[in-house]
């Protein structure tokens, strides 16, 4: 008679399969920006941190509440806290409207249930296009702490694994690469593309916006193809049309691609948490 203990023989669970990847996006993140404060003088008014942390969070609230889902206000803290990271406005109230408008298309604008469009992507890009009283400032973070964000980009691979990250990855490598040859093509000296390279708000968009899983395609190929396209755009509008932030408009812009590569590249849908079961029905917690 074998008098085995089941739960002896059951695989331990690794502990980056126990950590939720927007757990350490949130420390990042909150460092990113206490960093900014303390050390590179950073001028975000107090009114502007309250009115985007109140408006995302009330939002959220409300249309879980309409829609009886759990309130999941992880993903809301990581859109936020990107908004604040790019973002800068003359005044609290366009800081708050971006951040509705975040996470409102959450809810609002959705394909095969799942939002079209990155939530604090499409709030920055929205309020460029409202009004010139906002504005991103991407060279607000220098070069200083570009090796910071590369390991802490990096650093997302043992949480949601590398194949989710290839959309990053591949846009790092191409829009380095085009970086590089043109900078060969005009006979510039290396150090003009490393300086393009090494900005900190690029590597922030790359790591913590273009890695969003749930805006992504869902097959690994259309992940490197969607990349490889936000780079090239993004490339195009900065180098051939002059427009600042380019790589932010590039990805708004792309959104739509993810849809038709998910058509015909057919994968598994990321999901932060599974759906969850109440008598009768299944509901999905749509973040």
């Amino acid at each position: 008679m074998i008098h085995a203990d089941n739960k002896a023989h059951q695989p331990l669970t690794p502990l980056t399969a126990r950590i939720d990847p927007r757990h350490y996006q949130l420390f990042i993140q909150f460092s990113l920006l206490v960093w900014g404060l303390l050390f590179l003088d950073f001028v975000i008014p107090l009114s502007h941190i309250s009115a985007a942390f109140a408006s995302a969070l009330l939002s959220q609230l409300a249309f879980t509440r309409y829609y009886r889902l759990p309130a999941n206000l992880l993903s809301t803290f990581n859109t936020t806290l990107s908004i604040l990271l790019l973002l800068h406005a003359n005044h609290w109230g366009w800081i708050a409207l971006a951040c509705v408008i975040a996470i409102a298309s959450k809810f609002l604008i959705r394909i095969n249930n799942k939002h079209l469009f990155n939530p604090s992507n499409l709030g920055i890009v929205a309020l460029m296009l409202i009004t010139s009283s906002a504005w991103a400032a991407p060279g607000q973070w220098g070069q200083a702490m570009w090796l910071f964000l590369l390991i802490g980009g990096f650093g997302l691979i043992p949480l949601i694994g590398f194949s989710r990250l290839l959309t990053s990855i591949s846009f790092l490598v191409f829009f380095s690469t085009l970086i590089l040859i043109r900078s060969l093509w005009l006979g510039d000296p290396w150090q003009i593309p490393l300086h393009q390279l090494q900005n900190g708000a690029l590597l922030i968009f790359t790591f913590f916006m273009l890695s969003d899983p749930m805006t992504t395609p869902d097959n690994a190929l259309g992940r490197i193809i969607f990349g490889f396209w936000v780079a090239v755009l993004g490339w195009v509008l900065q180098f051939m049309f002059y427009i600042p932030n380019a790589f932010l408009f590039a990805l708004a812009a792309s959104m739509p691609l993810v849809s038709l590569l998910n058509h015909h590249l057919k994968g598994r849908p990321f999901e932060w948490r599974k759906g969850i079961r109440i008598p009768g029905k299944t509901i999905t917690t749509k973040e």
